[in-house]
């Protein structure tokens, strides 16, 4: 019978950390509403309709179901492979959110979707998580010298 395989170094740490974070932004917003986009530029009354205020607490609440998956995957996912694996796909998709979010920024590179400098801290944040994944990823990656 094997012992338990070999973890990276900090993938429980940052995921079940990184996890809590987005619980923790989702359950903010969902506690202020979907009046909160206002402070992104968009029309009062807009952000009063209906179906955008639906659609708010759909991906407010699957945010926070996100979260909650991250923080079951750093503690259920096991051996440096696997791990390594996930926190490279984990960092992609923090990527592509970055690209995403830069894109509708109130910048020189985004549409001006919405409005003001706070649209580049969602960048920011996409960015700093794509390189805490991928920083676990690198090291999951790297062949353990001590075994040669």
């Amino acid at each position: 019978m094997s012992g338990p395989l070999p973890s990276i170094r900090g993938f429980k740490p940052v995921f079940t950390v990184i996890g809590a974070l987005y619980v923790a932004l989702a359950s903010s917003m969902l506690v202020r509403g979907a009046a909160a986009l206002v402070d992104f530029g968009v029309a009062p009354e807009l952000a009063a309709e209906p179906v955008l205020a639906d659609f708010f607490l759909f991906f407010y609440q699957l945010m926070a179901f996100v979260g909650v998956l991250t923080i079951v995957v750093g503690w259920v996912v096991h051996g440096r492979r696997g791990q390594a694996l996930v926190a490279a796909v984990f960092c992609a998709a923090n990527v592509l959110w970055a690209l995403r979010d830069l894109g509708t920024s109130d910048s020189a590179f985004g549409n001006r979707l919405y409005q003001g400098e706070v649209t580049l801290v969602f960048v920011a944040i996409d960015v700093a998580l794509a390189l805490a994944f991928g920083a676990v990823a690198i090291r999951g990656s790297r062949r353990d010298r001590g075994r040669r």
